[in-house]
C-alpha cells in the first residue's frame, strides 16, 4: 500500500527550503527564482524567499529549520 504525503514532490516540482511552498522548477528557473548553493540547485516561490534564503542559506539549510508556511 503505498501512501501519498503533501510534501512528495513530483517530477519538475522541488520544495521551496524558505516557505516550504511546492515550486515548478521551470517556471522558477524562467522567473530566476533559483540558487545554486554548495553545488545544490535550490528553488524558490518568489523573489522574496529568494532573496531571504541568500541571505543566510545556511539557517533554512539546517535539519531543525522549521518552513514558516
Amino acid at each position: 500500500m503505498h501512501h501519498h504525503h503533501e510534501t512528495s514532490e513530483q517530477p519538475g516540482q522541488a520544495t521551496d527550503p524558505v516557505c516550504g511552498m511546492t515550486v515548478d522548477i521551470e517556471q522558477a528557473t524562467a522567473k530566476d527564482h533559483a540558487i545554486e548553493h554548495e553545488g545544490t540547485t535550490y528553488y524558490f516561490c518568489g523573489r522574496g524567499c529568494k532573496l531571504e534564503f541568500g541571505d543566510d542559506p545556511g539557517h533554512y539549510l539546517d535539519p531543525s529549520h522549521r518552513s514558516s508556511m
